[in-house]
């Protein structure tokens, strides 16, 4: 159940690609091998209202990964430096010498607050032979 979402300003998109940073992360997720395909979503949300630092024409991705608990602190640190480099470098050539600012904080799911009955996804790779 790894869920990671990313905020970014609008100017982002000027020099981006937002679906394409989306399927980066959702790569560099599962290149974790702590995380089943059936369980990883990646959602992207443009902040259409910042402002960043002096108010210039500055841009940011801010992620969040949410994941269950169970993980030992070594594999989710791991985990995060593989998603956080994976869109560093995916980004990097693409910002140019503009003010940018990514980051990314990981949080684990308290299980007894997580309600996830219906849910087809698995069903539907592991009878299409992807899971």
């Amino acid at each position: 159940m790894p869920h990671l979402s990313f905020q970014y300003s609008a100017g982002l998109e000027a020099r981006a690609d937002p679906g394409a940073l989306a399927a980066t992360l959702r790569d560099a997720m599962l290149a974790t091998g702590l995380f089943p395909l059936g369980g990883i979503r990646v959602r992207g949300f443009r902040a259409d209202v910042a402002v960043i630092a002096d108010g210039g024409a500055h841009d940011f991705v801010d992620m969040e990964l949410r994941i269950g608990a169970g993980r030992d602190e070594a594999a989710k640190a791991a985990a995060a430096e593989t998603i956080y480099a994976a869109a560093e470098n995916w980004l990097r050539p693409r910002i140019g010498d503009g003010g940018f600012a990514l980051s990314l904080e990981l949080r684990e799911i308290d299980a007894a607050l997580s309600i996830k009955r219906f849910n087809t996804i698995r069903d539907y790779l592991e009878k299409a032979g992807t899971s």
